[in-house]
């Protein structure tokens, strides 16, 4: 397996990756690059000192005033005025969580969630967790938390409220377009462990490989996986990246070299210069001549988006099932005294140039989704049908 050296985050919050990163270095280049914009003058810091120096005068509980909270809280809204949902600052609770993110096991519902609109909104339900079974689905907006209203929460403050520790009970209020009114789930937590990688022979000789999220263990497992189909007698191969909210970008990269011969772009880097830059296969792409295809939903997001693009965008591979989410930036995270700051530093590209980011990626053969409750075997669910039908004919 190939050693990284460099971890960018292409994934939901709180779901992340760390880039092993030199930061003094890096300080002292940003120092010299932007001397104009790095400090504030005393004139503008005016209104903040006034503020604080009125809250401390005149707010009516003074035990509630905090500095350290205070200095938090201003530079979360530094983060804020940038307009972006990815990019925060976590205290040490909330650093924590990243932390058991990283581990691969913690207690809680089994959802990514993310800000759409400016609403809480469910990005997918992992499979066989609580939230799947409770009928989440991706696109529902949650309203509330144990009855406290999220408009206006920060997306990092919801993961900590809907986490918790196992066989306690979460209530969220969920809203679905087609419904008339909001209905409250009561779910209960458990600890959640989602293996990488799921695969199964289907319809005979159809090597059925469900890929959940792109961790450190992705690359390994879909190699296993793929031997044993192959031994079993798998010709005609199906990916399905539904409800896959992402992971490393560097393990989409090598998943993308296992299937892409060497030179071949996998994605295209949008910078803060506006200029682009191309991230080229190394090979050594054995399994380009497979006969497959690839499943998508609105589910399936970021790394596991930039995976399905490579291989469309190269060697032909058709796309099933509904639009993926659109999310396609990078965050980069940098440690501040037990707290950690993740902010937005570039924007992914499919190989043809198709901006992930609030696009997604339209499926080249739309298939609707049925409810769950009627899924008995994988030939009920009419996304594989389909699959099964179009990977027989190629």
């Amino acid at each position: 397996m190939k050693k990284f050296k460099n971890f960018f985050l292409l994934t939901f919050p709180l779901a992340l990756v760390f880039l092993l990163f030199n930061f003094n270095s890096y300080r002292q280049n940003f120092l010299l690059a932007n001397q104009g914009n790095l400090y504030f003058s005393d004139e503008e810091m005016k209104i903040f000192y006034r503020t604080w120096e009125i809250m401390n005068k005149f707010f009516v509980e003074p035990e509630k005033i905090n500095k350290e909270k205070a200095i938090l809280e201003a530079s979360r809204g530094l983060l804020r005025s940038l307009d972006d949902p990815y990019s925060e600052i976590y205290d040490e609770n909330q650093t924590k969580i990243f932390e058991e993110d990283m581990s691969g096991s913690f207690g809680g519902v089994g959802m990514e969630i993310g800000i759409r609109n400016g609403v809480l909104t469910v990005i997918s339900p992992l499979e066989g967790t609580p939230a799947e079974r409770a009928g989440i689905k991706p696109g529902d907006k949650i309203l509330k938390i144990n009855g406290e209203d999220t408009s206006n929460m920060p997306l990092d403050l919801a993961v900590t409220k809907i986490r918790g520790k196992p066989g306690t009970k979460v209530v969220l209020t969920i809203y679905r377009d087609e419904w008339l009114e909001p209905k409250d789930l009561e779910i209960i937590r458990e600890e959640i462990k989602i293996p990488a990688v799921k695969y199964k022979l289907i319809s005979g000789n159809v090597g059925y490989i469900k890929i959940n999220n792109f961790n450190l263990t992705t690359y390994n497992e879909f190699v296993k996986a793929y031997k044993i189909l192959q031994k079993r007698g798998a010709k005609y191969w199906i990916l399905d990246l539904r409800n896959n909210p992402g992971g490393f970008l560097e393990v989409a990269i090598q998943m993308s070299e296992i299937f892409l011969p060497r030179g071949q772009v996998i994605l295209q880097e949008l910078k803060r210069d506006k200029t682009v830059s191309k991230i080229k296969s190394e090979g050594p792409g054995n399994l380009n001549n497979l006969k497959m295809v690839v499943l998508i939903n609105g589910g399936s997001a970021s790394a596991s988006e930039i995976f399905a693009g490579a291989l469309r965008d190269n060697l032909g591979v058709k796309l099933i099932g509904s639009k993926s989410y659109g999310k396609g930036s990078v965050q980069q995270v940098f440690r501040l005294d037990g707290k950690m700051l993740k902010i937005t530093i570039a924007y992914w590209l499919t190989p043809n140039g198709i901006k992930l980011e609030g696009n997604g990626l339209k499926p080249d053969i739309e298939v609707k989704e049925i409810e769950k409750e009627k899924i008995k075997t994988e030939l009920d669910d009419p996304v594989i049908k389909k699959g099964i039908e179009v990977v027989r004919g190629l």
